[in-house]
């Protein structure tokens, strides 16, 4: 939403732009600018550097904060993430997308198993974390996450697979 805002915005200003520069003739908005007074002048200036603050400084500042706080994943199919599974997302990226494939972590490694292929449900991931998968079964060392942080790994992998995720209790 705050991106289409901020190109609406430009599109209305460079419309705006083209209608008064076409509305006085030859002179256009040049010949418009002269014939003002010495305060419409600054008055206008003004609002020429109020336009850069706002357009160039604070609305890129907006959409980039309402961006970063999405709790979407579009290009996974994934929407409203809980805080525990954001936090799952930050902690996969740290350290598990560095072996497995995970297209809403935009994970690509080749060395652990492609998990939106594998599509494990939080206990299997949980599971996998906490004990590994060394003894036979992969390289996967054991608990490279434990307590809340593990869980929330699992949550996140879970929901971004589309596996069914753990009760609560």
């Amino acid at each position: 939403m705050g991106t289409l805002f901020f190109v609406l915005v430009f599109v209305a200003l460079g419309i705006t732009t083209l209608v008064i520069a076409m509305s006085r003739g030859r002179g256009g908005l040049a010949g418009m600018m002269h014939s003002q007074t010495r305060g419409s002048r600054r008055f206008m200036l003004f609002l020429f550097f109020a336009a850069i603050v706002v357009l160039g400084g604070l609305i890129p500042a907006w959409v980039i904060t309402s961006e970063a706080n999405d709790k979407n994943i579009p290009s996974a199919q994934i929407s409203g993430l809980t805080d525990d599974e954001k936090r799952g997302q930050e902690l996969f990226g740290k350290r598990c997308s560095l072996c497995h494939t995970l297209k809403a972590a935009n994970a690509v490694a080749k060395v652990g198993p492609n998990l939106d292929q594998l599509a494990p449900n939080a206990e299997f991931t949980l599971d996998a974390i906490l004990k590994g998968r060394s003894r036979g079964n992969g390289q996967m060392p054991a608990q490279l996450y434990t307590g809340q942080d593990a869980e929330d790994v699992a949550k996140f992998v879970a929901k971004s697979v589309g596996a069914a995720a753990p009760s609560d209790g």
